[in-house]
């Protein structure tokens, strides 16, 4: 299996199962520009692991 690099600016992508962005490349998700999509789908459709981390990265992001 292929270890995940997380990109600056996006969170540890690891942490998502495939299915959840089944429709999408998730290497190429703009984190930011897309966050209310990114956030909407999560939220729906994620798990407490993906929501944590989802929660984490934004949380990071704009308390900086």
């Amino acid at each position: 299996m292929k270890k995940s690099v997380q990109k600056k600016g996006a969170p540890n992508i690891s942490k998502f199962r495939p299915i959840l962005f089944w429709d999408t490349d998730i290497q190429k998700i703009q984190w930011i520009k897309e966050k209310d999509s990114v956030l909407k789908r999560v939220f729906e459709r994620g798990n407490e692991v993906e929501k944590n981390e989802i929660t984490k990265f934004y949380s990071t992001y704009y308390n900086k």
